[in-house]
């Protein structure tokens, strides 16, 4: 009998050096995002309070959106104006409509009161837009007299392109969008839109810092929300004074 060839023994492959390496490169990196996310999150929490000065300590609101360029707008006055007029301000906007038979009068109202409590700084601007394409300026400079508001410097009253303004406030200042209302759901003749009612700020930089729905139908919530914007309002001011973004 012939003896039986002898079987080769199996050939090593070569091993590769990533295999050792990549768990290293990922590990290290692993490290080095982690190490990044804590001294972040450390500037971060020491930036997001400010100090007033009567000792009180307010946090940081949350960043939104930003009004990334210039609009041009008429007021009730007739002029042009430029949102550009406002760079460096603290801005609170929100929608009305001189024939409103809901809630605009309740918003005005409330922004009156803050109107006479912080309207005599001159670094706040009150930006009320007008959802309306209807109502011209003369309309507008009646119903703002009506309500006892005559400075035209710092609370303007716009109006514009009906689908410009709508954009506007629906994409940079994240209002929700207006509804047209059709004609059998209408309270009266001038019942035309359904439209969000809360307020926004824009900080001195241009960043929407925050919607407050001070007309919330709960009463409770309305409160908190009264609050809150004169809270969030003293940070924005406090921001503007000491320059940070």
């Amino acid at each position: 009998m012939s003896a039986a060839p002898s079987a080769n023994p199996p050939e090593k492959r070569p091993i590769n050096p990533w295999t050792f390496w990549i768990p290293i490169i990922m590990i290290v990196l692993g490290v080095a995002v982690l190490y990044n996310y804590l001294i972040f999150s450390s500037i971060q929490k020491k930036e997001d309070k400010i100090t007033l000065a009567d000792g009180t300590v307010l946090r940081r609101p949350p960043f939104m959106g930003r009004l990334e360029k210039d609009m041009e707008f008429t007021e009730r006055n007739g002029q042009k104006v430029h949102l550009a007029d406002l760079k460096g301000k603290v801005i609170i906007a929100s929608w009305v409509f001189t024939r409103c038979p809901r809630g605009c009068a309740g918003v005005i109202a409330k922004l009156k009161k803050l109107y006479d409590e912080f309207g005599g700084n001159p670094g706040i601007q009150f930006v009320s837009f007008t959802l309306d394409p209807e109502d011209t300026p003369e309309m507008m400079q009646k119903f703002a007299r009506g309500i006892d508001i005559k400075d035209t410097d710092h609370w303007w009253f716009l109006n514009g392109e009906k689908d410009v303004v709508r954009n506007f406030m629906t994409f940079s200042l994240k209002f929700r969008p207006v509804q047209d209302l059709p004609e059998a759901d209408r309270l009266t003749p001038d019942d035309k839109y359904i439209h969000d009612l809360r307020v926004a700020i824009v900080d001195h930089q241009g960043h929407v810092r925050g919607l407050y729905d001070v007309m919330n139908g709960d009463a409770d919530t309305q409160k908190f929300y009264d609050e809150l914007i004169r809270t969030e309002l003293r940070y924005f001011l406090e921001e503007q004074k000491k320059g940070q973004p």
